[in-house]
């Protein structure tokens, strides 16, 4: 993958970029000398952060721990036994037991110290509700509303019996440090991943540090671009909007583009198909692309969506897919089942970062 080369032709490619990106857990040394620690590790970058972590503090492979991930992601160097797996992004039964199961953890262990590394996914992945039924509504309408992540987690914070800080406060007598991948593109978003439950800026017992974010994958892929590109962070607009400003710079001859963040999609369709906002706006793109022309459109978590594809990568005149065919997807929000039948999507499974997505556009002597 050089400056300017080929880029995530296969999804072993994909994950062998993400695997360079950097972690910054530095502040890790005031709390190295604490006493009675344990670490809980929760998000899609659960397993990632954790063995990122241990890698720079190996005597912390002695703390307990306890992890919760997203069904269907690996363990890697975590033992079974300390690992629960819930469901993402919907709520359902697995979220309130990992919830309850992390609760007994702490109960258990009663530590002085807890070690939090958190990242993107954790807010349907843990939930403790007075009313478990009316949560899980909530949240189905939350995930279609349309709405940016910061108010949907302020939105969820307002129901749930441990989100925005609620769990912290629980164990006022324990000290919180709270390491965070954070996937929210906005000023502070760090403050709002998986719905807080562990600081608050009003508790005193909890501290925030944030060891990467949106402009760390934004930077890392910087590197391997020309040194034209032009560039776009912490992108919160629709996919309308994010498909309007590429169409702008293409048609004044833009050669290369980047574009991080995390787009917005509103889902109008009752029953919609198979998709998210990564494979949605390919297709939407994919009309406008001319022979010698390279659309990529990923999600770092390799999940877009409701769909197994961590996105697509198009390029102009190769694929023709009909015009009914497109605008149906799209009206279906089912856009990763077309793509996936013209072998378009990308399959890397959860990558183990969640870092928000990206666009890259490329012209044929740029790739």
């Amino acid at each position: 993958m050089e400056t300017g080369g080929v880029m995530f032709e296969n999804a072993g490619e994909y994950l062998s970029f993400l695997r360079t990106l950097p972690f910054d857990f530095s502040a890790f040394e005031a709390v190295r000398n604490k006493t009675r620690k344990v670490v809980i590790s929760v998000g899609k970058s659960a397993v990632y952060m954790y063995e990122k972590f241990v890698s720079h503090y190996p005597e912390a492979l002695s703390l307990p721990v306890f992890a919760v991930l997203p069904q269907g992601s690996e363990c890697g160097i975590l033992k079974k036994e300390n690992v629960v797996f819930s469901s993402h992004p919907h709520l359902t039964e697995k979220s309130f037991e990992a919830a309850e199961k992390l609760i007994n953890f702490i109960k258990i262990n009663n530590p002085e110290n807890v070690i939090v590394l958190l990242s993107g996914g954790s807010s349907a992945l843990i939930e403790k509700s007075a009313d478990e039924k009316e949560a899980v509504e909530i949240n189905e309408n939350l995930l279609k509303s349309g709405l940016p992540i910061t108010e949907i987690n302020k939105k969820r914070g307002e129901y749930s019996l441990i989100k925005n800080g609620k769990l912290a406060e629980m164990f006022g007598s324990i000290d919180w440090f709270v390491f965070v991948a954070s996937d929210i593109p906005f000023e502070n978003g760090e403050k709002f991943v998986g719905s807080m439950p562990f600081f608050r800026e009003d508790l005193e017992n909890t501290h925030l540090f944030k060891c990467a974010d949106s402009d760390s994958l934004h930077d890392a892929l910087l590197k391997l671009l020309p040194e034209n590109t032009e560039s776009f962070r912490r992108f919160t607009g629709s996919v309308d909007e994010l498909k309007t400003l590429l169409l702008m710079r293409i048609e004044v001859g833009a050669e290369a583009l980047l574009v991080t963040g995390e787009p917005l999609l509103k889902i109008n369709a009752k029953n919609a198909g198979t998709g998210g906002r990564m494979s949605h706006f390919a297709l939407m793109m994919l009309p406008f692309l001319k022979a010698g022309m390279k659309l990529f459109a990923l999600s770092s978590d390799g999940i877009d969506g409701n769909s197994p594809f961590a996105g697509a990568i198009i390029e102009g005149g190769l694929k023709n897919i009909p015009e009914n065919e497109i605008l149906s997807a799209l009206e279906n929000y089912n856009s990763a089942a077309l793509l996936e039948r013209y072998g378009l999507t990308v399959k890397s499974g959860y990558t183990g970062l969640n870092l928000n997505d990206f666009v890259i556009f490329l012209k044929k002597n740029r790739f």
